[in-house]
Formats: structure tokens, sequence, C-alpha cells
């Protein structure tokens, strides 16, 4: 249970703080010993794709620490600082997968470039919202993943992102439906639909960019598409 389940609209950083040193400590066990063993015609499909996603967890998360520092919260600072920590240790491990399956690592790709770019232009609640729409897809991705192999390293390691997923969904969410409660409901209704737009439209470059893995998975774009969209009407940010 994470520790926006106690409370919808209560935000309390310190709570936060103690889930994700708790969550430290608290990770799946990875038998990277057993090697990585899947059908062949997963292999290359899962490697791409991967190679993607790791790209996209590798940040030092300099923007968003500049941001939560103007919050002057020590223990929201610090929340930060380990979401980061877990996005960091999510780039390692996939990374692990990668060179274990004979890939290579990408330095960049343009779908990183243009989030960091974008969140770059932002204060922290636009920022955050940005991220979430990763985080929430990246839900819907690793539960994807999860479900179509049957390898326990790939499993394991997929499980992991995907419980830590979900927590960091969480800690956002809180944070935002707190922060964006006083908003006059106008407002709120605007940017919400251009939220959802966004989404929608990332969602669509994701199934497109991913379409491989997803065909090798036996899983339809539309599917994905439903996937996706259950993720994002959990997240309640705004309502």
């Amino acid at each position: 249970m994470v520790a926006s389940e106690t409370s919808e609209m209560t935000f309390t950083a310190n709570d936060w703080l103690c889930y994700f040193q708790k969550n430290r400590y608290q990770r799946l066990a990875i038998p990277w010993e057993r090697g990585i063993v899947v059908e062949p015609h997963l292999r290359k499909p899962f490697i791409h794709s991967l190679q993607r996603f790791q790209v996209g967890e590798q940040g030092d998360g300099l923007h968003l620490r500049k941001g939560a520092a103007r919050i002057a919260d020590p223990d929201y600072i610090d929340a930060i600082d380990l979401f980061i920590r877990e996005e960091q240790e999510h780039s390692r491990l996939l990374a692990k997968i990668i060179e274990c399956m004979g890939g290579s690592l990408l330095t960049y790709h343009w779908s990183d470039i243009c989030f960091i770019f974008l969140r770059r232009l932002l204060k922290l609640r636009l920022e955050l919202l940005v991220l979430l729409v990763a985080e929430i897809i990246a839900q819907a991705y690793y539960k994807i993943l999860y479900d179509g192999t049957a390898d326990l390293v790939l499993r394991n390691v997929f499980g992991q992102i995907l419980h830590d997923e979900q927590g960091h969904v969480a800690f956002h969410r809180a944070y935002l439906r707190q922060s964006f409660a006083k908003t006059s409901p106008l407002p709120r209704w605007l940017l919400y639909r251009s939220w959802k737009l966004f989404y929608m439209f990332v969602c669509l470059v994701v199934i497109y960019d991913h379409r491989a893995v997803f065909r090798a998975l036996g899983v339809t774009p539309p599917l994905v598409w439903a996937h996706c969209m259950q993720t994002f009407h959990a997240a309640r940010i705004f309502h």
C-alpha cells in the first residue's frame, strides 16, 4: 500500500519520504545468474523497445530538483530525490537486461529529448503533469511486458518497476490533487482537457514507436490503447 491510499486529498511529504526510504530496501530479488531466456521472436523487439525506455529513465532530474527546492519543504525535496534515484535504478536494471540479451545502449532518443525540452520550459506543477504522462503510460507498458513473458529475470524486473511506477504516480497525484484543489472549476477543466489530449497524443506515439514489441507479444494497438486509458482514468488528478 502506498502512502496516498490513506488519504485522497491530504499530501504529507514526510509520509512519502518514509515510503521511498522503505521502498529502497524492499526490492524483488533478481536471479541474474539464471540468464534471460525468451522466445527468439521476442528478443529483438524487446531490446529495441527497452532501449528507448532505458534512455528515458536515466536523467539526473536537475530541473525537477530545482523546482522542488522552491517548495521549501525538506521532506518533499528528499522525497523527490529518492524518486529520481528509483528512476535511475530502473535505468540500471533495463541496461542490464539489454546487455544480457546482447543489445547495446542508446545515448539518446528523440522522444526523451522532446520530453526533457518540454519539462524544462515549465514550472513544477506543469512539469509534474508532463512527467506523469510518461509514468502513467509506463504502468500500462510494463504490465503488458510482465504479462507477456515467462522468464523469471524479466518478470521480476518488470514487476519491480511496475510496483515503483505505481508509487510514483500516487506520489505525484497526491501532491497535484492538493495543489490544484483551490483552483477554480473552469481553469481546472481546461487544464484537465489539455492534459488529457496531450496524454492521448503521447499514447499514440508510444503505440506506434513500440509496435514491434506489442505485435510480438500478440497485443493489438486497440488493446494497448485501452490499457493506457484505463491507467489514465485511475490517476484522477483533477476529480
